[in-house]
C-alpha cells in the first residue's frame, strides 16, 4: 500500500521522498522509529494507525460508525484546493490532539486527517483508507463482477467495464476526479510541510494534454490520409486491428506524412471472448509481423474487460505498457481520474499503465449527437480540466473511418492544443509519466521485472 501512495505522489509532482516515511497501519513497535525520524525533520504519513501508535503521541483515534461513501472537506485555511470534492468509498476514523491541525474534516468537524508537528517534522495521521480509495476509484469494484449486465451498452455486444464503476459514482457529477483530488491534496500538503514545491505534472506546466487515438477497425486507407490532413502534424496513435487494410509499406508512408504517428494494437475477441488469451497471442504475433515491433499500447475492440480486469494478465504477459481501455464515452470521468497510473494487481504495483478514454466519436453515432455538439463536448472536457486545478490528460478516440462525420471534433482537438495543451500520442504519454515515476522509458530495460511479475501470475 505504501507503494501505491508513493506512485501517486510522484505523478502529482512530489519526486523526492527522502524525508517522507509512509507506514500502513503502524503499531506500537514502529513508534520509536517514527519519533526519531520526525524529530530530525522527516514527515511520517501514518495510514490508519492503531490506537496504541496514536496514543504514544497523545493522539486519540475516534472509531466512527458512518457507512461509506462519505464526503469530507479540506481545511479552508490550508491551500487553494479547499473546494476539492473529497469522497471516500471506505470507512474512516477520526483523530484528536489539542495541538494538532485538522487537514481533512468530516461534516461534524472531526479530523479525518490530522497533522501533528513534532520536532523539525511531524506526523500526518490519516484515518481514511487512502490507498484502497485510489485503487477502487481507478480500477472499479471487484465485488461487482457477479453483477455483469446482460443488455448491450451503446448498441454493441460484449461486456464493458462500466458496471464496475457506476454504483460507486452514483449521485456524483460525471466529471468529478476523486482519485486525482485525494492524491493532489496529499502531495500538496506534504510539499508545503517539507517546503518543497511540486514539480509540474505536464511539460512546461501545461494545464492539460490531448492524446488522440484512432481505432483502425479496417478503415479505408484514404480515410487515414484525410484524417492526417485534418490533424496537421498532430501526434496520434493508430490502434491496428488484425484485419487492417494496411501493409508495412502503407504504415511507413503515413509515418513519413506525419512523423508523430504511433501504432498500437486493437485486440479483437468480440465473437469469442472466452478465447481472448489465445486470440491476443495470435494477434500480437500478427502485429510484430506487420510492423516489425512490439506493441506497447492497446485498446480492446469493444472495450472488452472479462470481469475485474480479466485481460490484464495477458497484457502483462506480452509486455503491454499502457492501455486506454476504460470508456468515458461522452466526457464522463469513469475512473475519477484524468491522469494515467500503474495498475495494482495481486498486491503488486505492475508496470502496466491505464488511462481513461474520456470521449470519442461514438457520441456521434451511439448518442446521436451532431458533429458540432460532439465538438463542444470535446471543448467541455478541456474546460473542465482547466477549471479543476489539476492538470489532466484527455484521450480522444477518433476512428479514421468516421473522419468525414467528425471534422468538427478534429478541429476542436487542434484548437485545444493551440490553446496550450500538450499534444501527445499514447507512447509519448507513457514515456513522460514513466519518467516521472522514475520508472522505465525503454521496454528492453524491464525484461527482468516483467519476467518476475509474470512468473507470479
Amino acid at each position: 500500500m505504501q507503494e501505491v501512495i508513493q506512485h501517486h505522489l510522484r505523478i502529482m509532482g512530489l519526486a523526492d521522498h527522502s524525508k517522507i516515511l509512509i507506514l500502513s497501519n503502524p503499531d506500537l513497535s514502529e513508534a520509536a522509529q517514527v519519533l526519531e525520524g520526525v524529530t530530525f525533520g522527516k514527515v511520517c504519513v501514518a495510514l490508519q494507525p492503531t490506537k496504541l501508535f496514536a496514543a504514544v503521541f497523545k493522539v486519540v483515534r475516534i472509531e466512527r460508525g458512518e457507512r461509506p461513501p462519505e464526503s469530507f472537506i479540506l481545511n479552508a485555511k490550508l491551500n487553494a484546493f479547499a473546494k476539492f470534492n473529497l469522497r471516500t468509498l471506505h470507512s474512516a476514523d477520526a483523530f484528536y490532539h489539542v495541538e494538532g491541525t485538522p487537514v481533512v474534516l468530516n461534516q461534524h468537524g472531526q479530523a479525518i486527517w490530522l497533522w501533528l508537528p513534532i520536532g523539525q517534522g511531524g506526523i500526518l495521521f490519516i484515518g481514511s483508507d487512502l490507498p484502497n480509495d485510489l485503487i477502487r476509484y481507478r480500477q472499479g469494484d471487484p465485488l461487482r463482477v457477479g453483477e455483469r449486465p446482460l443488455e448491450t451498452l451503446w448498441g454493441i455486444p460484449g461486456e464493458r467495464p462500466n458496471y464496475l464503476f457506476d454504483e460507486q459514482l452514483g449521485g456524483q457529477h460525471p466529471v468529478n476526479r476523486h482519485a486525482d483530488c485525494w492524491a493532489m491534496v496529499l502531495a500538496s500538503y506534504l510539499a508545503e510541510s517539507l517546503e518543497k514545491p511540486l514539480n509540474h505534472i505536464l511539460p512546461n506546466g501545461a494545464a492539460g494534454a490531448v492524446v488522440i487515438t484512432g481505432d483502425d477497425d479496417q478503415a479505408y486507407l484514404e480515410k487515414y490520409d484525410e484524417q492526417l490532413k485534418l490533424l496537421r502534424g498532430t501526434p496520434i496513435t493508430y490502434l491496428l486491428h488484425h484485419l487492417t487494410r494496411h501493409s508495412r509499406e502503407t504504415l511507413f508512408r503515413i509515418q513519413r506524412q506525419n512523423p508523430m504517428v504511433d501504432f498500437g494494437i486493437h485486440p479483437d475477441a468480440l465473437k469469442s471472448p472466452k478465447q481472448y488469451g489465445k486470440l491476443f497471442e495470435q494477434q500480437i504475433a500478427w502485429y510484430r509481423s506487420l510492423t516489425g515491433e512490439q506493441p506497447i499500447s492497446l485498446r480492446n475492440h469493444g472495450f472488452l474487460n472479462n470481469g475485474y480486469w480479466g485481460h490484464l494478465e495477458d497484457w502483462l504477459r506480452h509486455k503491454i505498457c499502457i492501455s486506454s481501455n476504460l470508456p468515458g464515452f461522452d466526457g464522463k470521468v469513469l475512473n475519477s481520474s484524468l491522469l494515467p497510473a500503474r495498475m495494482a494487481w495481486r498486491e503488486t504495483l505492475t508496470h502496466h499503465w491505464s488511462v481513461l478514454t474520456v470521449i470519442g466519436d461514438g457520441v456521434r453515432f451511439a448518442a446521436g449527437m451532431s458533429d458540432e455538439d460532439a465538438a463542444e463536448g470535446v471543448r467541455n472536457v478541456a474546460d473542465g480540466i482547466r477549471q479543476s486545478g489539476i492538470p489532466g490528460v484527455m484521450v480522444l478516440n477518433l476512428h479514421p473511418q468516421n473522419v468525414s462525420e467528425t471534422r468538427a471534433m478534429h478541429y476542436a482537438a487542434v484548437e485545444i492544443i493551440r490553446s496550450g495543451f500538450v499534444a501527445w500520442n499514447l507512447r509519448q504519454c507513457w514515456e513522460w509519466f514513466a519518467k516521472i515515476d522514475q520508472s522505465y522509458t525503454q521496454v528492453s530495460e524491464i525484461e527482468g521485472e516483467w519476467t518476475d511479475l509474470v512468473s507470479r501470475l
